[in-house]
């Protein structure tokens, strides 16, 4: 058998690290002395802290490693490296997207121009009116995919045809990423129906957003310049109009998104 002090030698992971391993019921050592608390490990162990220096080296945490050792499934396991490439893929797409905006940023102070400056092109329109399916609830942006299965699968349930793009309907005063007050829904042809209604704000004013859905902060913040400047309040929940984007022939850089606020003097 191996001590702590060899066994931390062989798998080059800190002693103190393999105390608070044994601690949290990680990894225990095989045997423990009760004369004087001395801690031994078996050599094959030491395959047990290769797999958990690699799976933290995943981004796993350390309760999933738990689960992983505690299973000793090799499907389970395969499923859960899956998830975690995807989510690693997902991290890795925007910081890419960071870096773009930010060689962007450098760019335009090297032309001696405001990185905060927007060039967002705002105007007032009388909203035409449109029918509308959609479904209401507090949700979490992250969720947004889900609810947009959803309401795809009602259409076909209750035979409604879309006649134009989707969109999302902001009830909330307060911005809340995790739980906020979202309806989303998708232009119809049809006038009346479960889950058909009229939307219908009047005078707004609105921009258009092009690039990626992960921050529209610019361009709302352009909108709420233009109203204060114009002598304008909010008389209704924002509207985005996803008019192009959310297919696999359109670039995140492309997408195109109408913001409205509904507006009065």
């Amino acid at each position: 058998m191996l001590t702590i002090g060899e066994f931390s030698g062989l798998s080059r992971v800190s002693t103190k690290t393999l105390r608070y391993y044994d601690q949290i019921g990680l990894l225990k050592p095989r045997y423990v002395s009760r004369e004087n608390g001395y801690r031994f490990y078996d050599a094959s162990q030491l395959h047990d802290m290769l797999l958990i220096s690699r799976l933290k080296q995943y981004l796993f945490s350390l309760p999933e490693i738990a689960a992983v050792l505690a299973k000793k499934d090799d499907v389970y396991l395969a499923g859960l490296i899956r998830e975690k490439k995807l989510q690693l893929a997902s991290q890795i797409d925007n910081q890419q997207h960071i870096l773009f905006l930010m060689e962007q940023d450098i760019e335009k102070i090297e032309r001696r121009e405001n990185i905060m400056q927007s060039n967002y092109l705002v105007k007032t329109v009388d909203f035409e009116p449109r029918n509308i399916f959609s479904i209401r609830q507090k949700m979490a942006l992250s969720e947004f995919g889900e609810v947009y299965g959803k309401l795809y699968a009602g259409l076909g349930k209750n035979n409604l045809r879309p006649a134009g793009p989707c969109l999302s309907v902001y009830y909330d005063e307060e911005f809340d990423r995790e739980c906020s007050d979202i309806e989303v829904g998708v232009i119809v042809a049809e006038e009346s129906g479960e889950g058909v209604r009229r939307l219908d704000p009047g005078l707004c004013c609105y921009a258009a957003h092009i690039g990626p859905y992960d921050d529209f902060t610019p361009c709302y913040t352009a909108l709420a310049e233009w109203m204060e400047s114009e002598g304008y309040t909010v008389s209704g929940p924002a509207i985005e109009l996803y008019v192009k984007g959310c297919d696999a022939a359109t670039k995140p850089e492309e997408y195109v998104t109408e913001i409205y606020f509904p507006i009065k003097k």
